[in-house]
C-alpha cells in the first residue's frame, strides 16, 4: 500500500499555518508622507517566524524626539529572538543615527525602539535590516517630521 505523503503534508502545513495567518495583526494605514514596508522574518533562535510593522512616534516627546515604533508578531516555538536595526537620515539637515531592538517571543509585542531620535524638522529616510534572514533583505520607510 503507497501512501501519498506530499500531498498529506501540504495539506497539514496548511492547516497549522491557517491559524497563525488569522491572527496576524494589520497594519494601520500610514499618515500622508509616510510609508513603511512590512518585514517578514525568521529569528535567530528558536524555531520561528514573524512579521514586523515599523512606523514613527513623535509630538509627546521632549525636544523634538521621535521613536521608531515596531509591531512584532513572532509564531513558533522556542526562545524566538531577531534583531532590527534602523539607520536614519533626514535628507534636509544631514541628521542621522541608528537604534537596535531585540524582538522576543513567540507572541505579539508592540516597542519603541530607544534610545529616541532627533531628526529634527524634514524628510527622514529609514533602512532597516535584520540580523536573520529577511523579506525584504532591506526594508526602507520614510516620514515628514514636523518642526515641533
Amino acid at each position: 500500500m503507497r501512501i501519498a505523503t506530499t500531498p498529506r503534508l501540504l495539506a497539514v502545513a496548511a492547516l497549522a499555518a491557517a491559524p497563525l495567518l488569522g491572527t496576524a495583526v494589520p497594519a494601520a494605514a500610514a499618515p500622508a508622507g509616510e510609508s513603511w514596508d512590512t518585514i517578514y522574518t525568521v529569528a535567530r533562535s528558536g524555531l520561528c517566524v514573524g512579521r514586523i510593522d515599523p512606523s514613527v512616534g513623535y509630538g509627546g516627546l521632549a525636544n523634538g524626539g521621535a521613536l521608531i515604533n515596531v509591531q512584532a508578531t513572532l509564531w513558533g516555538v522556542g526562545d524566538c529572538r531577531v534583531t532590527i536595526t534602523a539607520n536614519w537620515n533626514n535628507t534636509d539637515n544631514g541628521r542621522g543615527g541608528s537604534v537596535t531592538q531585540e524582538i522576543t517571543g513567540p507572541g505579539y509585542h508592540h516597542y519603541g525602539a530607544e534610545p529616541p531620535l532627533y531628526p529634527g524638522p524634514g524628510h527622514v529616510e529609514v533602512t532597516f535590516t535584520m540580523d536573520a534572514a529577511s523579506v525584504p533583505a532591506t526594508a526602507h520607510g520614510r516620514w515628514i517630521m514636523p518642526d515641533l
